[in-house]
């Protein structure tokens, strides 16, 4: 009888043991749940925002210029919407438009052209322009191809302050394709007058 009791609470003392065991393993599973949940709605809302910047990239764009100091303002984003399309703008209203005007000349640097700026023909009053004459305009450099050519050299409009390019057309001799072979003294003209 002595050992049948002593079974008996030996198995009570297991049955304690499994029950306390069978709650923190249903307390660690709980957790672990829990855990499961969060991170698939974190990963959720990763797979949003990621599709929202993929198809929507201006959006994305246009809110951080927004929340960044310095040049990315407001005005900025303005500012490129405003000479939208500068490129088929009469040639009154892209001279009007343009805070600077220069003129740039190709010289074989190697096997290469660079593109210096040899003539300001328009600079309107306190804009800022980080090139002067004799500089290496970076934007107007290239490498030649064989049957083609890019003629003597460029016209490239600038717009704002601090100026940034907008348009660019090359001249061959004294004559400006893009504007019906206009002469250049034709053009010195025109801006003179506004």
């Amino acid at each position: 009888m002595l050992v049948l009791a002593s079974c008996r609470g030996s198995l009570k003392q297991d049955d304690k043991n499994m029950n306390t065991s069978k709650d923190s393993t249903d307390s660690a599973i709980r957790r672990l749940t829990i855990a499961v949940w969060i991170l698939s709605v974190l990963v959720a809302v990763n797979i949003v925002i990621s599709s929202f910047s993929a198809l929507f990239p201006p959006a994305i764009t246009k809110r951080m210029a927004l929340s960044l100091p310095g040049s990315f303002t407001p005005g900025f984003t303005q500012q490129q919407d405003d000479y939208k399309g500068f490129y088929d703008w009469p040639l009154e209203k892209q001279i009007d438009a343009a805070s600077v005007i220069a003129v740039t000349k190709y010289e074989k640097d190697g096997d290469r052209y660079k593109a210096v700026i040899s003539e300001i023909l328009k600079q309107a009053p306190e804009v800022q322009f980080n090139y002067k004459v004799g500089d290496e305009y970076m934007g107007g450099g290239y490498y030649p191809k064989e049957g083609t050519s890019r003629g003597d050299g460029a016209i490239i409009f600038f717009t704002g302050s601090p100026s940034s390019m907008e348009y660019s057309c090359s001249f061959y001799g004294d004559r400006i394709a893009a504007f019906g072979d206009m002469p250049f003294e034709v053009l010195r003209k025109l801006i003179n007058k506004q």
